[in-house]
């Protein structure tokens, strides 16, 4: 009798904890809802059949197919919030039936769920500057398929095992070869007799050799040394491998669960003892953990609210900060620019800066946030440019695509914003954008009401003169302004600011 009411406490116990935790992420991750819609703005997908072909051309193509699908409905971060917790308490309650039950410690299946999250909330300026399209979700979806394949390993292991490695590396890349790991260590505790050394062997070399295999085979086109972590964020890491921990600790946790082997006395109230304080570690670390450096949220918070067109949120976002960086003085100045008072109230606000700093390296704002800056500062060309030279060594972006289409469609360029506009028709989520500037193409008087342009095409208006940017779109922006004088009154106010703003 006592030994059932301790194990049905220690049960709810655990539940409650799984529900508490799941509810603390959701808070965390709608106060932070920004942020989740910015990796929607960073990624890009197509329904089309070629798009979803040039995914095989690396292992783990459908890994990063099916992830950037999902990654898409971040557009709505209330969406993204719920697909995320549903995935996470997934991953528990798998980690608790392979690994944890009848263990005297259950809770301890919430601690791969929380090194994802962590992963995720932790990445602050990665989603700039890493190709984390897909990362938002890849991550979770390969633990899952890590812990399901183990499953299908446990229970046909000798039928599987080369079907697993052949056919799960180019679906789901590392974390097929994550699983034979995971079932490896279980063998050694939970076989006995020649199968105990038989087994880990078998899934050793698999490990060692399906890689090298395939790379021969299929993808020579790869690197070779990068073939064991495809599907892992390993290359996007590599210059800041401390945020690469968590993910690292979500795919090893299950390893070491592999060596549980429940015996001894049953459980008693101590456990459920330690499955609280597990619990309320767990919490603790959802809100203290993920990166929440100021800054950087309120420029999440500003980008969402430009592409919004609400110029009143980005001045409350921007103007109230007593130290801030050059990405949001220049957010601040298109503001003031949009709501009619740049020049009157430039210099009122704060310009106590500090540099974005990623690890030990400093970040220009070109990298960071140039196409938004140029584009809203008028300076249209320049924001194509960046784009087009921010791809090529990340990743296409809904977010960049866009921009490189509208500066085509407000320069009339028509067969180059038909380029960019048919790609986006491929998406999703903005089929109704694509539609409203083809419209724009064939109407040049309904772009000439749009809200957006009416802002820019005054400041389309200078002398022409030779102008090199350099890797710093915030001075830029004032640089050229200060240096090309312009015709329109709109242009003149951002002459007069720079001037302001640049003065000894």
């Amino acid at each position: 009798m006592e030994k059932d009411r301790a194990s049905g406490i220690l049960k709810t116990v655990t539940l409650v904890c799984g529900a508490a935790s799941l509810a603390a992420a959701a808070h965390v991750m709608l106060l932070f809802s920004s942020y989740l819609y910015k990796f929607h703005a960073t990624s890009l997908y197509q329904d089309t059949g070629p798009w979803l072909a040039a995914h095989f051309e690396k292992p783990a193509a459908l890994l990063l197919y099916v992830g950037r699908f999902l990654t898409q409905f971040c557009y709505y971060p209330a969406l993204a919030t719920v697909l995320l917790l549903l995935l996470y308490g997934l991953v528990s309650w798998l980690t608790y039936r392979y690994f944890l039950r009848g263990s005297r410690f259950p809770a301890l299946a919430l601690l791969p769920a929380l090194a994802l999250y962590l992963s995720l909330m932790r990445m602050g300026y990665g989603v700039l500057i890493f190709r984390a399209d897909a990362l938002v979700f890849t991550e979770v979806l390969g633990i899952l398929s890590a812990l399901l394949l183990f499953r299908l390993l446990q229970t046909q292991e000798s039928r599987v095992r080369w079907a697993v490695a052949l056919f799960g590396y180019p679906l789901v890349g590392c974390y097929a070869l994550l699983a034979l790991l995971i079932h490896a260590a279980w063998s050694l505790v939970h076989t006995t007799g020649r199968s105990r050394w038989y087994r880990p062997l078998a899934d050793l070399l698999c490990i060692a050799g399906v890689p090298w295999l395939e790379y021969r085979l299929f993808y020579n086109h790869s690197v070779l040394r990068y073939m064991w972590f495809q599907g892992a964020p390993f290359l996007d890491y590599v210059s800041n491998t401390r945020e690469l921990i968590p993910l690292i600790a979500a795919g090893l946790l299950p390893v070491l669960f592999a060596f549980f082997k429940p015996k001894g006395r049953p459980a008693r109230y101590w456990h459920t003892a330690v499955s609280v304080a597990t619990g309320i570690a767990v919490i603790a670390c959802i809100y203290l953990l993920p990166y929440r450096d100021t800054l950087f949220h309120r420029q999440m918070v500003a980008e969402r609210a430009i592409e919004h067109g609400d110029w009143g949120k980005v001045a409350e976002r921007t103007c109230s900060l007593p130290v801030t960086n050059e990405i949001l003085i220049s957010y601040r100045n298109c503001a003031l620019y949009a709501q009619g008072r740049l020049e009157e109230d430039c210099l009122k606000y704060s310009f106590h800066t500090r540099p974005v700093v990623i690890g030990d390296k400093e970040y220009s704002s070109s990298l960071l946030a140039g196409p938004t800056i140029f584009f809203h500062s008028g300076l249209l060309n320049y924001s194509a440019r960046i784009s087009s030279e921010i791809s090529l060594y990340t990743n296409y972006a809904v977010e960049r695509w866009k921009y490189l289409a509208k500066v085509a469609v407000f320069n009339g360029e028509r067969e180059l914003a038909g380029k960019y506009l048919e790609t986006l028709s491929h998406t999703t989520l903005h089929k109704n954008w694509v539609q409203r500037y083809r419209r724009y193409l064939d109407d040049r008087d309904a772009l000439v009401r749009d809200p957006e342009y009416k802002l820019l095409a005054p400041l389309q208006d200078y002398e022409e003169k030779r102008w090199m940017p350099s890797d710093n779109a915030a001075a830029n922006v004032l640089l050229f302004y200060q240096y090309v004088p312009g015709n329109s009154p709109e242009m003149q106010t951002w002459n007069r600011a720079a001037e302001k703003i640049l003065r000894p």
